[in-house]
């Protein structure tokens, strides 16, 4: 079969595209708005873009009508926004948030989501989350009907139980204790529960 992605209507395209494209690893993005009301929302357009200076990128559709989202107006507004990991134990409340609410209304007080304060930014951060990270907006793309949003990482917080140190003296994030949960299409998600190592042969 072959498709010609001008030829779908938008439902059919995403549909499409977020079958196709799986696992996507899940960004609970945290930002605040200009007036002071915090905001989380997750997202799964979501990838790491570079390591030096360690950069990420989100997707942020518009929303009804082409209104922007609470997410992308706040980063664009403020330049900063936070990216949590989520572990399985957050999905429900992850899933939660995806909800619209007013832009005066916090998605952490409406689901009883305790936060703290990021270090270099004021965007707030999940408590309950094991990994954030910081992030300072360095490019902003429109793309007709999202916004493509890419922030330097100015730091990462681990909870200790998530992190360990490899044979090198190099920190990496724990697997295990991390236990992210992947988006699939529709409302199916996946949990990382096996890995398995493959190196090229010389």
């Amino acid at each position: 079969m072959v498709i010609d992605p001008t030829e779908l209507s938008p439902l059919a395209a995403y549909k499409l595209a977020t079958s196709l494209m799986v696992p996507r690893p899940i960004a609970w993005v945290g930002t605040q708005s200009e007036s002071g009301v915090s905001n989380l929302a997750p997202f799964s357009y979501f990838m790491g873009v570079s390591s030096q200076p360690p950069a990420i990128a989100i997707s942020v559709a518009r929303g009804r009508g082409g209104a922007l989202k609470d997410t992308s107006a706040n980063i664009l507004a403020t330049g900063e926004f936070s990216v949590s990991v989520v572990s399985h134990a957050l999905c429900k409340p992850m899933v939660q948030t995806s909800l619209p609410l007013p832009a005066d209304e916090s998605e952490f007080h409406a689901n009883g989501l305790d936060h703290v304060a990021c270090d270099t930014i004021e965007s707030p951060r999940p408590t309950a989350a094991l990994a954030t990270m910081e992030c300072r907006l360095i490019h902003a793309h429109e793309m007709d009907s999202t916004h493509l949003l890419v922030g330097e990482v100015l730091r990462y917080h681990l909870a200790d139980s998530a992190v360990e140190t490899d044979a090198k003296g190099h920190q990496t994030a724990r697997l295990d204790a991390l236990d992210p949960v992947g988006r699939l299409g529709g409302y199916d998600y996946c949990r990382v529960t096996e890995s398995f190592e493959v190196r090229p042969q010389k």
